[in-house]
């Protein structure tokens, strides 16, 4: 027969214990976890975050660096419309082309061969920058003259063996142009790039002037002064001459959307600097 000391078990003692003890694992491993979850949830959106921002910057490089600024130039030579600190609207390069002949006044064929844009030009939404070469009988110098399209055409082919063309009619207040086969045209678009309040958000928006269509977010949501403009003389020192910058720098301050109710809001800032083309320093 077994007495008392050899029956198996444990006393209430030890079982409190244990228990005790696996709450506490429990409890550390359940904040260990939460912790986890919570730096994750935080790493992604930093990294969403830092997305959004150089997803920013590089389409207003890629708006911006195709710029033009001429010292002392017309307005048709400086890309840069309008200029501000958190606003600034331009002439955005949507394609060049080479004229294959001057079908007539303010009538103008480009060789499709020639052509390379992001599309093509549209009426009432692009212009047309035509390149006017000086004379040195008058002291004329190199020019570019910018012209609204009134209409496009893209059925009537090259004269000879020059293969299909993309005939412009441009405004009807432009001059009459006597321009040369191969001549090059510009094709642009003025476009707005603006930081802009929708509701409580604020967001970097861009806009095509020509179409008067409302503003469409790019990038956001920014903080209150999320899009900053500053615009550089190409010899040092800021400016507001469209005709004297040689650089813009570009900031741009993203604010987290949906921030975790733990922490504030994460912030991500980015600066960058464009060169405009043909500028004196270039």
């Amino acid at each position: 027969m077994l007495n008392g000391a050899g029956r198996g078990g444990f006393t209430l003692v030890e079982i409190m214990l244990a228990l005790a003890v696996s709450l506490i694992v429990t409890g550390a491993t359940y904040n260990l976890l939460l912790n986890t979850q919570r730096l994750t949830r935080t790493q992604s959106a930093r990294v969403a975050l830092q997305s959004s921002v150089r997803a920013g910057a590089l389409i207003v490089a890629n708006e911006l660096g195709e710029l033009h600024a001429v010292s002392g130039g017309s307005p048709s030579q400086n890309d840069v419309l309008a200029l501000g600190p958190s606003a600034v609207t331009y002439r955005a390069m949507r394609g060049v082309g080479f004229i294959c002949q001057s079908a007539g006044p303010a009538v103008i064929r480009l060789a499709r061969s020639s052509f390379s844009g992001h599309r093509d030009p549209q009426a009432g939404r692009d212009e047309a920058l035509v390149f006017v070469p000086g004379d040195s009988a008058t002291s004329s110098e190199d020019t570019w003259i910018a012209v609204p399209i009134a209409g496009v055409a893209t059925t009537l082919p090259c004269p000879g063996v020059g293969g299909p063309g993309i005939t412009l009619t441009l405004s009807a207040g432009a001059s009459p142009l006597l321009l040369e086969e191969g001549t090059p045209v510009r094709l642009v678009e003025p476009m707005e790039l603006r930081l802009y309040q929708s509701g409580e958000t604020w967001w970097l928006g861009a806009r095509s002037v020509n179409t008067g269509e409302a503003i469409q977010p790019l990038v956001g949501p920014l903080e209150p002064h999320g899009f900053e403009l500053e615009y550089l003389h190409y010899l040092g020192g800021p400016t507001m001459d469209p005709g004297s910058i040689g650089s813009i720098r570009v900031t741009i301050r993203a604010v987290e959307a949906a921030a975790d109710a733990t922490r504030p809001p994460l912030q991500e800032e980015l600066t960058t600097q464009i060169t405009l083309r043909k500028s004196p320093v270039s």
